[in-house]
C-alpha cells in the first residue's frame, strides 16, 4: 500500500464512481480500477461494493477512506514545510545589527526579506560592533550588519572565520542640536567644530567603526577636541545631541528617524564631503547558508549596483541565486 493508492481509493470513495474519479485524477478508468483491485489483494478484504450507479464504500472501506485523507493531508502537510524551508519562504534568522543599521537599512532589508518570505521568523539583537561580529561567529546569530569606515579593512580582520561583503555606501553628516547657531547653516565646516563638544561612539579596538571614522574626520580637518562624551551606541549620540549636550557625525540615515529624534536635532551637510562610512553584511565562511540566509543575503547584496560595490561583493555567489 503506498500513497498512490490511498489518493486514487480517496478519490473513489469521495466520488462514489470511479469513472468520475479517474476524470478528476486525469486519468483513464482501467488503470484506476486494477489500483483499487491491488489495494483490496493486498489488505485481503472488499473494500468497495459495486454497482450499476457506481460504488458504495464497505466497512473497512470507509475506514480506509477516512485514515486516507487524514494521513494525506498529513503528507501535504509535511511536504509543504519541506519545500518552505528548503526554498527559504517559511524558517528562523536570527539578525545581530548595531543600533545604526536599525535607522534605514535594516528595516528595508527585512522588508524585502518579508515580502519573500512572510512566514520567516526573524530575531534582531542590537549589539555594539565587535560583538555583532562574535555573535555571528559564535553562532548566536546567522548573519550580521555593521557599518564601518571600508569594509576591506574588516575583511582583512575576520576574513578568515566571517564572509565580508558591502552592500551600502553612506555619506556622514554633521547632527547639531536644533538651537545651535550651526542648525541654520546649509553646510559646516568641520576645521571649525575643534572648540565644540563632541559625543561619539565608544572605539573598539581591531574593528574599524564609527568611532574610528569620526577621529580619522578630525585627523583631515587637523581638529583635535578636548570636549569629549563617549557612548556606547550610536542611537544614544543621537539623542544625546538632540538634548543640547553636543555635536556628532553619523550617518545620513539620521534623517530616516524623523520626528522621533525630537525638534531639538539637525543633521547638517559637510562643506567638504568626508569619505562615506560603509555598511557591511557577514555571515559564516565555508558554511553553507541557510536557504532563509540565502535569501536575507540577496536582498542585502542587491541593494546597490554591483559595478559601485567593486570585486568583495562581486565574488560572492549565494546559493539559490539565478
Amino acid at each position: 500500500m503506498d500513497l498512490r493508492q490511498l489518493r486514487y481509493f480517496a478519490a473513489v470513495v469521495r466520488e462514489g464512481s470511479v469513472s468520475r474519479a479517474a476524470a478528476t485524477l486525469d486519468m483513464t478508468q482501467p488503470p484506476l480500477s486494477a489500483a483499487v483491485a491491488q489495494l483490496e489483494r493486498e489488505l485481503g478484504v472488499r473494500l468497495l461494493e459495486r454497482h450499476s450507479r457506481g460504488v458504495d464504500a464497505t466497512v473497512a472501506g470507509e475506514l480506509l477512506a477516512r485514515e486516507a485523507v487524514r494521513v494525506l493531508a498529513d503528507v501535504d502537510e509535511m511536504a509543504a514545510a519541506v519545500r518552505g524551508i528548503g526554498s527559504g519562504r517559511t524558517g528562523r534568522l536570527a539578525v545581530a545589527t548595531t543600533s545604526a543599521v536599525t535607522w534605514e537599512i535594516l528595516p528595508n532589508l527585512l522588508v524585502a526579506l518579508d515580502h519573500s518570505s512572510p512566514d520567516v521568523d526573524s530575531e534582531v539583537v542590537e549589539a555594539d560592533d565587535p560583538e555583532v561580529v562574535d555573535r555571528v561567529r559564535d553562532r548566536r546569530a546567522d548573519v550580521g550588519v555593521v557599518y564601518c569606515t571600508r569594509t576591506q579593512h574588516l575583511e582583512r580582520l575576520r576574513g578568515r572565520e566571517l564572509e565580508v561583503a558591502l552592500i551600502h555606501r553612506e555619506p556622514v553628516v554633521v547632527v547639531v542640536p536644533g538651537d545651535s547657531p550651526l542648525a541654520a547653516a546649509p553646510t559646516v565646516d568641520l576645521a571649525s567644530l575643534g572648540e565644540e563638544r563632541w559625543i561619539v561612539p565608544t572605539a573598539h579596538d581591531g574593528f574599524p567603526g564609527l568611532a574610528a571614522h569620526t577621529r580619522q574626520a578630525w585627523q583631515l580637518a587637523g581638529i583635535a577636541p578636548d570636549a569629549r562624551q563617549t557612548v556606547d551606541s550610536v542611537s544614544t549620540v543621537v539623542r544625546l545631541v538632540a538634548a543640547g549636550l553636543g555635536i556628532a557625525l553619523v550617518p545620513a540615515s539620521v534623517r530616516a528617524l524623523g520626528p522621533g529624534t525630537g525638534s531639538g536635532l539637525r543633521a547638517v551637510r559637510l562643506a567638504t564631503p568626508l569619505a562615506p562610512v560603509e555598511a557591511a553584511v557577514v555571515w559564516r565562511r565555508n558554511e553553507r547558508p541557510s536557504p532563509v540566509l540565502g535569501r536575507f543575503l540577496r536582498a542585502a547584496l542587491a541593494t546597490e549596483e554591483p559595478d559601485r560595490l567593486g570585486p568583495s561583493v562581486a565574488r560572492h555567489h549565494v546559493p539559490g541565486e539565478g
